[in-house]
């Protein structure tokens, strides 16, 4: 039984020996039927011969190829390195297939969780950044509504401030033959109330918020005219103006159309002359077209133009149309104004303007009237005053009425927390892949 077996062994030898091709052969066809046959000590013998037969033979097939040079030889070296650690690794796969490979799995096993770590770092990376961008994203978008907040149409502006009015009253050239001198007061003292009122820009953003009342209110005070005949005479003015305006606000500006309602009433107390004047009492219908300029966050600029249809200069005793005076009168007038408001603190601001109003009177003589053919009469007013301004929810043009819509900034910062869920549910089934 030894001589066979050693007989066998010395086969083996002989054909590991004879080529690559042989020993191929034998290490890879024969292995097993030779292992079932000599034994095991023997094979283990036959495993350790064919590792250190395989780098030699690779090595003087490399040989034998004709490189001379010392460089070739290095690759030469190198190669049978990667060819040995080749065979190696095929070797360790059958030892591994006669052993068991729970080795190989407890190698690889730092490997995974090494890649997990470094997948946790890259997601903690990824958290910090998009928190970081949250961060920016979440100051600009309160600077952004800042800005906007200051361009926002008001809802409510109410105004309380002192007037100076300058009035003169400029007849034809026959006037004073007619015994109508002219009239002039510079000036007179006056208070006044101004209003604007939008009630559904609190709580709209639509055509609605931009629909809003206006009025405005002035009482003159201390005032005596002095006559042709040397005499005082007590004199009262007062106006008032009512009606509906409707702004288009675009951007920083924002024009507007207004209708509205007016009188304006200047009385001096008669004195039985013939050098009294009459007294005026307008009433007219008041189209207007303005415009408000945003000047800065904090400043606004307004300016007016309208026409006044005159309804009736005054029809009263001794007013301009009474038979007294000229019944067949008729008037129109022209109105320009501007105004330059200021915030202060909060709600609180102010206002300064000034406002030219001139009418033109056609008196009509008959021959029962004096012959005066007509008249200019024109009033400049300077005020300024404080004023409450309360900001409206919205103030786009047009529209319907609904809420105000966030900003598509507001809209993506909203939305971000949903990203957080989806990365941190990516990351919990990494995870449990990684347990797995």
């Amino acid at each position: 039984m030894k001589s066979f077996s050693f007989g066998a062994l010395v086969v083996a030898v002989a054909l590991a020996s004879s080529g690559s091709d042989a020993s191929a052969a034998v290490g890879d066809g024969n292995a097993p039927a030779l292992l079932t046959k000599v034994g095991p000590r023997h094979a283990v013998t036959l495993a350790k011969a064919k590792k250190r037969k395989r780098p030699a033979s690779s090595g003087a097939s490399k040989a034998n190829s004709g490189s001379s040079s010392d460089d070739s030889d290095a690759g030469d070296d190198d190669s049978g390195k990667s060819a040995s650690a080749s065979s190696d690794s095929t070797d360790d796969a059958k030892e591994d297939e006669l052993l068991g490979g729970s080795a190989k799995k407890k190698k690889a096993a730092p490997v995974a969780a090494s890649s997990s770590s470094d997948d946790d770092s890259a997601s903690g990376g990824g958290e910090s950044s998009k928190a970081s961008s949250k961060s920016v994203e979440t100051v600009s978008s309160k600077a952004s509504e800042e800005e906007s907040g200051a361009s926002i149409a008001s809802a409510l502006e109410f105004g309380l401030g002192a007037k100076a009015m300058f009035r003169q009253l400029s007849w034809t050239a026959d006037a004073r033959a007619a015994g109508l001198g002219p009239y002039k007061l510079t000036p007179g003292p006056e208070t006044g109330l101004w209003l604007e009122f939008y009630p559904a820009a609190f709580g709209t953003s639509g055509f609605a918020a931009n629909v809003g009342l206006i009025g405005r209110f002035d009482y003159g005070f201390g005032v005596a005219t002095t006559l042709a005949n040397g005499m005082d005479a007590a004199t009262k003015f007062r106006d008032f103006l009512a009606g509906v305006k409707v702004r288009i606000p675009v951007g920083t500006f924002i024009p507007n159309v207004s209708v509205a309602y007016g009188q304006q009433v200047f009385e001096i107390a008669q004195q039985g002359s013939m050098t009294d004047l009459p007294q005026l009492a307008y009433q007219f219908v008041r189209p207007a077209l303005g415009a408000r300029l945003i000047l800065a966050p904090t400043v606004a600029a307004d300016i007016t133009a309208a026409y006044l249809l005159v309804l009736d200069p005054g029809s009263g005793a001794d007013h301009l149309r009474s038979t007294r005076f000229f019944p067949n009168a008729s008037s129109y007038g022209i109105d320009v104004s501007g105004s330059v408001g200021f915030k202060l603190s909060g709600a609180i601001g102010a206002r300064a303007g000034i406002d030219w109003r001139q009418y033109g009177i056609s008196l009509k003589p008959d021959s029962n009237t004096r012959s005066v053919t007509g008249a200019v009469d024109r009033y400049i007013v300077a005020w300024a005053g404080i004023e409450v301004v309360l900001d409206g929810q919205g103030g786009a043009a047009g529209g319907d009425d609904e809420p105000v819509k966030p900003s598509k900034r507001s809209r993506r910062r909203h939305a971000e927390p949903k990203d957080d869920d989806d990365s941190s549910s990516d990351d919990s089934s990494s995870k449990s892949s990684d347990d797995e």
